[in-house]
């Protein structure tokens, strides 16, 4: 793994990465969920953009497609990168309604995405400062490294998520 300093990074679905300062990592989420873990005292950090909450039984193809086995790897990279799990702090995005079949069976995938990944960061012990979740909006999250703000894009409006 190597530690990406000096870009914008983009993350896609079911993809995790991580990077230091003073790179930014963005991502674009629809029922799918952003996990944001950063480490203000070593300015890195990383995204994971999982599609579902949990993989199925059996051998999982690509762990970063869900939110249980994504935020894992994401840390194990995060440790490999030098940072203290205890270090880390989380925010979560996404996991939209953005199927309003009722008879789709995607119609709570977003609320399950959310949980799942609520789940895995309070067993590791990791704080969540920040959620911006639900509703039928997309978004489009930049992590900036240098200090662990997030610029959160949602519908017509923009804003900077200042808690690290």
């Amino acid at each position: 793994m190597k530690l990406i300093e000096d870009t914008t990074i983009h993350v896609g679905v079911s993809e995790w990465k991580v990077a230091k300062s003073p790179a930014k990592l963005r991502t674009t989420l629809g029922s799918c969920v952003g996990i944001v873990l950063y480490d203000k005292t070593k300015k890195i950090g990383g995204i994971c953009h999982a599609l579902l909450d949990e993989p199925p039984v059996g051998k999982i193809v690509n762990r970063g497609k869900y939110a249980k086995t994504a935020i894992e790897e994401l840390i194990k990279d995060l440790d490999k990168a030098g940072v203290n799990k205890k270090n880390l702090t989380a925010k979560i995005f996404g996991g939209a309604s953005m199927f309003h079949n009722n008879n789709n069976i995607f119609q709570n995938i977003g609320e399950k995405n959310v949980q799942a990944a609520r789940e895995v960061l309070n067993k590791h012990g990791i704080p969540i400062l920040f959620e911006d979740v639900g509703g039928h909006n997309g978004r489009t999250i930049t992590l900036f490294l240098e200090d662990g703000r997030v610029l959160l894009r949602s519908g017509a409006t923009e804003k900077y998520i200042y808690k690290t």
